[in-house]
């Protein structure tokens, strides 16, 4: 009698085995990897293919996540500068945020956010050899010159670019567990991928514990495309529309797993057609994301460079007690 093998149960893509999530490959009775649970994964690679350790490294932190929606225009976006903030795709083109997430040919983004060192850019490794293309804008002799051009660089070649393997396989109980990044199912499972899929679960995996979605409108018209100059087609339209309501069933059906495990995400947008996460408002958000930093620009410095034996928890005296009081004796 054979034995009877485990099926593959997700699809993988930027790596040998093109059946398997990762290594090894899971058990679809237990939705567990054969490897160890407490046994570490490496998630990020250069583009030589050495480990980048990033995971943890923005443990409990607060972000926020910037996509394509239009509401993004109506947003004051200056408070942002001092919030940690990834966008998606051309989201970049109207805040530079600290980190870009990309899932689609680099050709399709722009290269000034490729060339700029202070965003980390993360893509699917399949995509480091890429090329890209230059829409910048540039000064030159002759003034600012518009450029539409191939470029000689590649996607890899570009400062501060971070590579992830991704699978195509949606499977909600091991979403946030499984060894390669999800971004949706592949076409022989029903279709519908996103970018929003694999940057969240990179926020998780950076360790971030609170995310804030700004332009997830999930709503998409002829009028109403993102909140930077691009064309949709009709069919490109209705295509997005699809998948937005296929996100919607999957993110109701991760949230109680991202609750489970401490990982809160809230929408900005009161008018978001995506609603299973809860609304909060952009103002809330700004003020919940600092609040544990208090106010830095008044916070007291005098005799931090002191020990901590040496310190003392009574607060000094202000320059006119001093000169009523003269000088407190500690």
């Amino acid at each position: 009698m054979k034995q009877v093998m485990n099926r593959v149960t997700s699809l993988a893509k930027d790596g040998v085995d093109a059946r398997a999530l990762h290594s090894p490959k899971w058990r679809e009775e237990a939705d567990v990897p054969i490897r160890g649970l407490g046994e570490q994964v490496p998630f990020f690679y250069s583009r030589a293919g050495a480990v980048l350790p990033l995971e943890g490294q923005y443990r409990g932190g607060h972000a926020f996540l910037m996509a394509g929606g239009p509401s993004v225009a109506e947003l004051d976006l200056q408070p942002l500068t001092r919030r940690w903030v990834m966008t998606l795709n051309n989201a970049a083109r109207t805040f530079r945020g600290n980190a870009n997430c990309t899932v689609d040919e680099p050709s399709r983004f722009s290269l000034s956010m490729w060339l700029d060192p202070t965003i980390m850019k993360f893509i699917p490794m399949a995509q480091f050899e890429k090329p890209l293309w230059d829409n910048r804008r540039v000064l030159t002799e002759a003034g600012w010159t518009q450029r539409w051009e191939a470029s000689k660089l590649r996607a890899g070649d570009c400062p501060n670019v971070v590579g992830y393997r991704r699978n195509e396989k949606f499977h909600s109980p091991r979403w946030l567990a499984e060894e390669t990044i999800n971004w949706g199912n592949h076409g022989r499972y029903g279709g519908g991928r996103s970018v929003l899929l694999a940057a969240l679960r990179i926020l998780h995996l950076l360790g971030f514990r609170r995310v804030y979605l700004l332009g997830v409108d999930f709503d998409m018209s002829a009028t109403r495309r993102y909140h930077f100059d691009e064309q949709r087609s009709e069919s490109s339209v209705k295509g997005n529309m699809q998948t937005y309501a296929r996100l919607q069933r999957w993110f109701t059906e991760l949230q109680p797993h991202f609750l489970k495990s401490g990982f809160i995400v809230k929408n900005c947008n009161p008018a978001s057609r995506l609603t299973a996460f809860p609304h909060l408002p952009y103002d809330e958000a700004l003020a919940e994301s600092g609040l544990s930093l208090g106010d830095p620009t008044s916070e007291r410095t005098e005799g931090m460079y002191q020990k901590i034996s040496e310190k003392t928890i009574k607060p000094p005296a202000s320059p006119q007690a001093i000169l009523e009081d003269g000088p407190v004796v500690q």
